[in-house]
């Protein structure tokens, strides 16, 4: 569904105007960056809205995405199910309580998973060179640890959740 308005939205660019230095793909590709990321906030934050957790959500989707940009992780095969787990994601994590004491093993479990995956799977997703991984993996863990001071129970349960997503399966 959103790779299709994305493709409508960017052969209706080409043709309105041809002179566009970019390719319909690559618009296509573009748009269905921006169009997944707009539908993701606004359904998350209308679900957080019903479900009474909408500064929760807004504090999920913050810290998730902000871990993500820097340390990667598994992508789904479609714009449609990346905004429908997202959402979910985004809607049910902050309702699922959590001790002091679990935040701590959370957090523990994110720093192992981050220091040994990220970044993962970002060689076709970014154009960051090869050469900044380290860096991207200092940040990712940083974050992490940063978090552990933070001691919020919803940006722990985000960054674990998204360090769940940094997991390789070995070929």
């Amino acid at each position: 569904m959103i790779e299709t308005i994305a493709l409508k939205i960017a052969t209706g660019i080409k043709r309105v105007n041809p002179e566009v230095p970019q390719s319909v793909e690559r618009m296509e590709y573009a748009l269905i960056i921006l169009l997944n990321g707009v539908t993701v906030t606004i359904a998350s934050l209308i679900v957080g809205a019903i479900l009474g957790t909408l500064q929760e959500t807004i504090i999920f989707l913050i810290a998730f995405a902000l871990l993500r940009q820097v340390s990667g992780g598994y992508h789904l095969s479609t714009a449609l199910g990346c905004a429908i787990v997202s959402v979910t994601l985004a809607a049910v994590i902050p309702l699922i309580p959590v001790t002091d004491n679990l935040c701590y093993v959370m957090s523990g479990i994110s720093l192992i998973l981050v220091a040994w995956f990220a970044p993962s799977k970002i060689e076709n997703q970014s154009r960051i060179p090869r050469k900044y991984y380290p860096l991207l993996k200092a940040i990712s863990i940083a974050i992490v640890c940063a978090s552990v001071f933070i001691a919020s129970p919803v940006i722990t349960k985000a960054l674990f959740v998204q360090a769940l997503f940094l997991i390789r399966k070995r070929r």
